[in-house]
C-alpha cells in the first residue's frame, strides 16, 4: 500500500509540475522575464525542474528537464522571445540537453549531499545553484560550438571572443537565476518533502 501511495504521489506531483512548466512557458513574464529587450530573458522556469528533482529524485528531475526542453524547442518555433533564442533554441541539442542536465545535476547534487553531513537545506541550496548554472553554462558552450559565427554577428564581435561577450550579457541573468533557485528551492521543497514522508 505504501508503494502505491508513493507511486500515486509521484505521478500527481509530476502532472502538477508539468502543468506548471507549460504555464510558465507560454504565459508572458511568468517563466521567462524579459528585462532588456533583445537580450535573453531571465528564467524562472528552471525552479520547477529543480524542485521536482529535489522532491522526486534524479530520474524524475531528468524527465522534467526533458519536458522543459521539448517545450522550449516548440516555443522557439512558435514564439521566440529574442533574436538569439530564435537562432539557438530551434536546435534540439541546445533546447533540450541543458534542460535535461539541469534536472539531472540538481537531483544528483541533492541526493549526494543529503547523504553527507551537509544539512538538508544546504543540500537544496546547492542543488538549486548547480541546476541553474548547468543550464546557463551548457547553453553558452553549445552556442559557441554550434553557432559561433552567427551568434558573434548578432553581438558584433569576433567569434573567438564570443564566450566572453555572451558571459558578459548573461552573467547577471545567471546570477539572478542561481540566487533565485538557492532561495526558492528550500522554501518550496521542504514542506513538499515533509508531506511526501507523512504519506
Amino acid at each position: 500500500m505504501t508503494h502505491k501511495n508513493s507511486s500515486a504521489y509521484t505521478i500527481s506531483i509530476m502532472a502538477i509540475l508539468t502543468a506548471f512548466l507549460i504555464i510558465q512557458s507560454f504565459i508572458p513574464m511568468v517563466g521567462y522575464i524579459n528585462i532588456i529587450p533583445g537580450l535573453p530573458a531571465v528564467t524562472t522556469i528552471h525552479l520547477t525542474v529543480i524542485i521536482g528533482a529535489v522532491i522526486l529524485g534524479t530520474r524524475q528531475g531528468t524527465i522534467l528537464g526533458l519536458i522543459w526542453g521539448i517545450i522550449a524547442l516548440f516555443r522557439a518555433y512558435t514564439s521566440p522571445g529574442d533574436p538569439l533564442s530564435l537562432l539557438i533554441f530551434q536546435n534540439p541539442i541546445i533546447a533540450i540537453l541543458p534542460r535535461v542536465m539541469a534536472g539531472m545535476i540538481a537531483g544528483y547534487t541533492f541526493e549526494h549531499l543529503y547523504q553527507t553531513k551537509i544539512r538538508k537545506t544546504g543540500a537544496m541550496v546547492f542543488a538549486g545553484v548547480f541546476g541553474a548554472l548547468a543550464n546557463t553554462v551548457l547553453v553558452i558552450l553549445l552556442t559557441r560550438v554550434l553557432y559561433g559565427h552567427q551568434a558573434a554577428g548578432m553581438y558584433h564581435t569576433d567569434p573567438t571572443h564570443l564566450i566572453m561577450v555572451m558571459l558578459g550579457f548573461v552573467a547577471l541573468n545567471a546570477v539572478m537565476e542561481a540566487v533565485l533557485a538557492a532561495i526558492v528551492t528550500p522554501l518550496v521543497a521542504t514542506p513538499l518533502l515533509r508531506f511526501k514522508r507523512s504519506r
